[in-house]
């Protein structure tokens, strides 16, 4: 006979209530894990955001060293690796040295625009006949707080390329014993496949995030200097620069960048046909590479909910500051690539990505 008290629906009960208790519990912990990392992040910022650009270039360098590899696939893998290298140290220190020449002509040039801004205002206003306060704009804007803040930032981003080199230098280093530090961290062939798989997904993610906007970014800088050149604007290549930039700010990004070029067009030329004409072309060229061309080679691969884009560009603005906003959609896809696969995560996949299949569609990664 078995003396054994008998199971009742109110131990059922209890022992669920203790699973739920504990379900709560470690999703409570990993929240406020997850929410300390934020905050860490955002405190070490300026250590962390020339990792963010070296990662980011990193990606480039993988690009362009599989493309090597299609073009000549009898070279060896460290030429191809070792010439991408060379060619993103040669953009980075091209932009570098862009700025360095470009920013402090390109301030003054904002600062006459600003000016001759004022005296078409104060025309306008005459001809319809609307008030106007006197007061000049020297006096309402401090343009010499504004230089001295130029000139500290263009020292900070000296500062942070350096970071960026010395980073990707030790980064492209360290990728050979990768796969051994794999091999000690995750003990068994399942987990160790597993994390395979993580960073697989993350790397095809990133990759082809990474390379259509740089190609989208390319295009749009170059027509936006062939137009700006031929409307005669000066600045064009500095402007065009900011343009490559601006493209990979999701929503705003593109329109900020045909604004400034038309309003300093209209401050160098005055309100006429010249600033109208290179408006429309300008905006024309964003329309169509953002709404025909990106598209089409694009297709389904950015699995990224566009309401979630312009949250997310917010988000790590707030945590990364400029940088945070120019490579937000591309950590809202490693975000989407890393909890897709952790099963307590899944539901967060699930409502950042545009199909909510919550897999990160990476063009090639395991389902």
């Amino acid at each position: 006979m078995d003396d054994r008290p008998a199971k009742g629906p109110g131990a059922d009960s209890g022992a669920g209530s203790r699973l739920g208790a504990n379900s709560v519990l470690t999703n409570s912990v990993l929240i406020i894990a997850v929410l300390s990392c934020f905050a860490a992040a955002h405190w070490l910022q300026e250590l962390l955001t020339p990792l963010i650009v070296a990662v980011f270039s990193l990606f480039l360098i993988d690009i362009l060293a599989d493309q090597v590899g299609r073009w000549a696939p009898r070279t060896p893998e460290w030429v191809r690796v070792g010439a991408a290298f060379a060619f993103i140290i040669i953009l980075l220190g091209a932009s570098g040295a862009l700025i360095w020449r470009a920013a402090p002509r390109f301030s003054l040039s904002l600062a006459e625009a600003a000016h001759r801004g004022q005296d078409l205002v104060y025309d306008l206003s005459d001809r319809l006949g609307l008030p106007l306060s006197d007061k000049p704009l020297s006096e309402a804007i401090d343009f010499k707080s504004l230089g001295f803040g130029l000139l500290s930032a263009i020292r900070r981003f000296a500062t942070g390329l350096l970071l960026v080199i010395v980073y990707l230098g030790f980064i492209l280093a360290s990728r050979r014993t990768f796969a051994s530090k794999l091999d000690r961290l995750f003990k068994t062939a399942e987990s160790r496949s597993h994390a395979e798989r993580v960073f697989q997904r993350v790397r095809l993610g990133a990759e082809s995030y990474v390379g259509l906007q740089a190609f989208k970014g390319a295009l749009l800088a170059l027509i936006f200097w062939v137009v700006m050149r031929l409307a005669g604007l000066d600045n064009a290549l500095f402007l065009a620069f900011l343009a490559f930039l601006a493209s990979f700010i999701p929503i705003i990004g593109p329109a900020a960048a045909v604004i400034l070029p038309v309003a300093l067009c209209a401050a160098q030329y005055d309100l006429g046909l010249r600033p109208v004409l290179m408006g429309v072309a300008l905006e024309a060229t964003v329309i169509a590479i953002d709404s025909v061309l990106l598209p089409r080679l694009q297709g389904e691969r950015l699995d990224v909910d566009p309401v979630i884009v312009l949250v997310s560009l917010g988000f790590w603005n707030a945590i990364f500051g400029i940088t945070g906003a120019l490579f937000s959609t591309l950590l809202t896809v490693v975000v989407i690539a890393i909890v897709s696969e952790v099963p307590r995560l899944q539901w967060l996949a699930v409502v950042l990505s545009k199909r909510g299949h919550g897999s990160a569609n990476t063009g090639g990664a395991a389902p």
